[in-house]
């Protein structure tokens, strides 16, 4: 295993910590309580429950990239009430979000410590496997000073599927075979991810190995299939490699 193919949200950055320091800022800036009369606490929880079903949708392509972000927070915005000017609300919202998250500097316990030894063996070429937005996922690497140790950058809106479609992995096996000029196998990778059906199972499809990070135990099961590897925190990964 050579390659090793890193999930970012929530398995080296810090989704949930920094989103909740943005939309702290978001919803001060725009006083939001004021408008939606609720907390930000509120606000934020049924964000996330609306924003994850949408993303369920752009995976499943029943939705686009434009109407995931302006509906992310049309529809939290109409629950609470808000009935004028919403959708240019949500363009400001939507703007708002992607320049500051990516800013946040957050990362996961031990995810510093564990690229620094990874960066210290020779036998590793790291890399980043996202369906993120290119336009915010990058930015969250240089903020957060983790580009340094990857070499490659495989983004779904660039290979053109997502994550977990086999064709998505497929194409970050073309792309790697490319950029290293020379074929490499599935069992040249090794896929890190935090969510099973999305980088265990889509990396399971085309037989690349895998480390299930799930951290705090937060996915319970049922598993379609035992991953190669499974760990709590991040530090457990340095005895497996």
């Amino acid at each position: 295993m050579r390659y090793l193919l890193f999930d970012l949200d929530r398995t080296l950055w810090n989704f949930e910590g920094n989103a909740d320091i943005t939309f702290g800022k978001m919803f001060q800036h725009f006083d939001l309580g004021s408008l939606c009369h609720t907390d930000c606490e509120s606000f934020h929880d049924y964000y996330r429950i609306i924003n994850d079903q949408l993303w369920d949708s752009y995976r499943n392509g029943t939705i686009t990239k434009d109407m995931l972000n302006i509906q992310r927070f049309t529809i939290p915005l109409e629950h609470f009430g808000v009935k004028e000017h919403v959708m240019q609300l949500s363009v400001q919202l939507g703007d708002f979000y992607v320049h500051e998250g990516p800013k946040q500097t957050g990362l996961m316990p031990g995810a510093r410590h564990l690229l620094d030894y990874l960066a210290s063996k020779s036998e590793y070429t790291l890399c980043i496997i996202t369906n993120g937005f290119s336009e915010a996922q990058i930015p969250k690497m240089h903020s957060s000073d983790i580009y340094r140790y990857f070499k490659y950058f495989f983004l779904s809106e660039e290979i053109g599927f997502m994550k977990p479609s086999p064709k998505f992995f497929e194409g970050v096996l073309q792309q790697l075979s490319e950029k290293e000029d020379y074929s490499i196998r599935p069992e040249d990778c090794l896929v890190i991810g935090d969510d099973y059906k999305v980088d265990i199972v889509g990396g399971q499809s085309i037989e690349i190995p895998q480390i299930f990070y799930n951290h705090n135990r937060k996915f319970k099961g049922p598993y379609a299939f035992k991953p190669t590897f499974e760990v709590q925190e991040l530090e457990e990964i340095e005895s497996i490699l």
